[in-house]
Formats: structure tokens, C-alpha cells, sequence
């Protein structure tokens, strides 16, 4: 009676597992592990990915995930992602490329990572959680909020400054590129949102916002062209 009633409990609890979505191509060694389970197991093709579960690929290795509502996720070697709930997911490490299908504000997204929240609507992007880390953002828009202390947000001058700086200290140029003072003054804030074709890098409560470089677009290449029907 005891063995039955713990079979129909368990039974129970698989049918309440949430799907989020499914594996849907890998390459190299990429482990899963459920929520409750002390070990990892080897993912396979449209493997379910349910709520609470943690995705960990080795080195050499990559996966793609496709979740319910259409949006991809591709995971870089030596990355790892757990999706906590259904609304949020906490990313720890290594590269992870997401495409996320527009969402209204009930149905946002949200990515935890060792410096900040993101919340996500619709967009396409890289978060590097590697180091210091940062995240780069190819279209959309995204909040990013802090986890602990007030940012100091150093935004890029606009354009016509910089140009007219570099007109009159043209021997200097180079020299003021590389300096901090290419940035406007701080802005101590706990979140904003993070616009497209620039790239925000974290160190400690510090926050540099650029615009896009060439490695860059070549980044977000390489993931686009690492399974070939991701576009």
C-alpha cells in the first residue's frame, strides 16, 4: 500500500513538472539536471526541458534550446543556465545567445546573472557571464536592474562631442579615445535600459556602455551560424 502510494505521489509530480521546451540540437557533452536530482544525466535530441532544471555544456560544446513560445537559446561551451521558474531563468556562466519572441509585460522574461537582472520583452542578445561580464544587444530593447548596489553608468558621449573633441585635440585623439573621459558623467542608478547595437560591461558596481565593434557583429555571427538555422 505504502510502495503504491508513493508511486501515485511521484506520478503526480511528474505530471506537475512545467515544460518550458526541448533540446532541440546539441553537439559534445551537454548534462541536465532535474530539480531534486543529485546528478546530471546526458541530454538527447527534443529532450523536454521542465522548470527547475539546469543545463550545463562542457568545453567543445553547444546546445540549442527552443522554448515553447518560439524563442531560441544557444549555449556557448563551458555555460550553464537554470531556468528557476517559468518566468525567469539564472544564467552563471560561460556565453549564452538568446532570440526571445515578443512577450508583453505579464508574460516578461527575466535572466539573473552574477551582476545584474535582465527583463526581457522581445530582443536579440548575448549575455557573457564569464569575469567581470557583459551583455551585448543586437535589436530591442532591455532593463537591466541591479542585484546590489546603486550602478555608476557611464554611457558613451553622443557622437557629434566626441567628433568635435577629436577635431580640435587632434594630436591627442588617440589618447582621449582610449581614456575614460569618452564617457559622459556617471549616472548612479539601480536600473535602465540598455539600447540596441551597444554593448554594457560590467566591474563591480561600474557600468561602460558602448556602441557596437566589429568583434561584436562577428560574435553574434558566430552564434548565428553555429546551428544553421538559427537566423
Amino acid at each position: 500500500m505504502k510502495v503504491l502510494f508513493l508511486s501515485i505521489l511521484m506520478a503526480v509530480f511528474a505530471y506537475a513538472n512545467i515544460v518550458l521546451g526541448h533540446v532541440e540540437q546539441f553537439q559534445g557533452n551537454v548534462k541536465v539536471k532535474n530539480e531534486g536530482s543529485i546528478k546530471k544525466s546526458k541530454v538527447s535530441l527534443n529532450l523536454e526541458i521542465n522548470e527547475g532544471d539546469l543545463i550545463v555544456v562542457s568545453k567543445n560544446a553547444s546546445a540549442k534550446i527552443k522554448l515553447l513560445d518560439g524563442s531560441l537559446l544557444v549555449l556557448d561551451e563551458q555555460s550553464s543556465i537554470h531556468f528557476t521558474s517559468i518566468a525567469q531563468a539564472e544564467q552563471t556562466a560561460g556565453k549564452v545567445f538568446y532570440k526571445i519572441s515578443s512577450r508583453d509585460a505579464k508574460n516578461s522574461l527575466k535572466i539573473k546573472t552574477p551582476f545584474a537582472i535582465i527583463g526581457i520583452k522581445g530582443t536579440t542578445f548575448i549575455i557573457d557571464a564569464s569575469k567581470n561580464g557583459s551583455v551585448s544587444l543586437k535589436e530591442g530593447l532591455i532593463g537591466v536592474r541591479s542585484i546590489g548596489e546603486a550602478f555608476d553608468l557611464y554611457r558613451e558621449k553622443v557622437q557629434e562631442d566626441f567628433d568635435d573633441y577629436a577635431s580640435k585635440q587632434e594630436s591627442d585623439f588617440q589618447k582621449y579615445k582610449n581614456a575614460q573621459n569618452k564617457y559622459a558623467i556617471a549616472e548612479s542608478t539601480k536600473e535602465f535600459d540598455h539600447k540596441e547595437k551597444h554593448r554594457i560591461s560590467f566591474f563591480a558596481n561600474r557600468v561602460n556602455e558602448d556602441s557596437w565593434t566589429q568583434e561584436d557583429r562577428m560574435e553574434f555571427e558566430r552564434f548565428e551560424h553555429l546551428f544553421d538555422d538559427v537566423k
